[in-house]
């Protein structure tokens, strides 16, 4: 599944990593629309890699638009992709609704709760999905060491329940596409080999991510599985989008987990951000406060319902 995943800010500002994605868009757009090899392409489930684009980009988005009708472009569901432990539950909500309502003007969201990096995540997260008619999640960091298969039944504490796709070594997996179908069969063979204790179907596919933190598409893809579907019977690859994925993929004999997922027995939560920059965060929280609990509290009392 060809993707990338993008931080709005990171090692660089904002506006440094802004420029890098408009120099990716720009040379991507145009063989996305001409490339058959690139069918699908995952746009990180964020909203705002879209409009960070189109503010300096506007003329695209038509092209964007084409893109995502036909099916080969997934956006969203989300308008940013945030901490979940950082933010309050309100903001977590209209985070997800704005995310929703921006998708709609090129056609719609993606329809799988897609969390691919988070630092862990709430107990009430499969809760929110279903309200948004989400069947399933894509997680990584803060699944625990009972859960061993390659998907889980994720509950919250009101009974809600999603079925949660685990990227066992998280969203890069096939990020390194290699240049030919002989190495890619190798690397295959590696990463089953490295995860057999989670004991996959015979038969289930494999979710390969052929992405990561601000990777361009490799424009060798197409070429490369072409050449490793001639040259062996054991494999068949083939570009995908998630929810293409997700309706194949096994739901029998799953593990269940309640509750929130926190654990660092496999990926490293990075708690560390609970700690940083303090007084950011406290603002950021008065601001959610003030907003949630005073300014609409008091427009919906004194406001015209036309005006609130």
């Amino acid at each position: 599944m060809p993707h990338t995943h993008w931080d709005r800010e990171w090692y660089l500002p904002f506006q440094a990593f802004r420029m890098r994605l408009v120099e990716v868009l720009d040379r991507f757009l145009p063989q996305l629309g001409q490339d058959p090899a690139f069918d699908r392409f995952l746009l990180d489930g964020q909203m705002a890699v879209v409009d960070d684009y189109l503010e300096l980009r506007p003329e695209a988005a038509p092209v964007l638009r084409r893109l995502a009708d036909e099916g080969r472009l997934a956006m969203g569901p989300w308008y940013i992709l945030m901490d979940e432990f950082l933010v309050s539950g309100e903001t977590i909500i209209r985070d997800l609704q704005l995310g929703l309502e921006r998708a709609e003007s090129f056609g719609g969201a993606m329809g799988v709760g897609y969390l691919p990096d988070m630092f862990g995540h709430i107990a009430q997260m499969p809760q929110l999905l279903r309200l948004a008619g989400f069947e399933h999640a894509v997680v990584w960091r803060g699944v625990p060491a009972a859960v061993d298969r390659s998907a889980f039944w994720w509950q919250a504490p009101d009974g809600s329940t999603v079925r949660a796709e685990y990227l066992l070594t998280g969203y890069g997996n096939g990020a390194a596409m290699p240049q030919s179908g002989e190495a890619l069969v190798r690397r295959l063979d590696a990463y089953l080999a490295e995860v057999d204790t989670f004991a996959l179907a015979p038969d289930a596919p494999v979710l390969w991510m052929n992405g990561t933190d601000h990777q361009a598409p490799q424009p060798w893809l197409g070429a490369v599985l072409s050449e490793a579907n001639e040259s062996q019977d054991r494999y068949q690859f083939s570009v995908s989008s998630l929810p293409e994925y997700l309706d194949k993929a096994p739901a029998e004999g799953l593990a269940s987990w309640r509750g929130e997922l926190r654990s660092g027995a496999r990926a490293n939560l990075l708690m560390g951000v609970g700690s940083n920059r303090v007084d950011i965060k406290i603002a950021a929280a008065r601001t959610e406060r003030a907003l949630e609990r005073v300014a609409e509290p008091l427009c919906a009392l004194w406001l015209p319902t036309d005006q609130w």
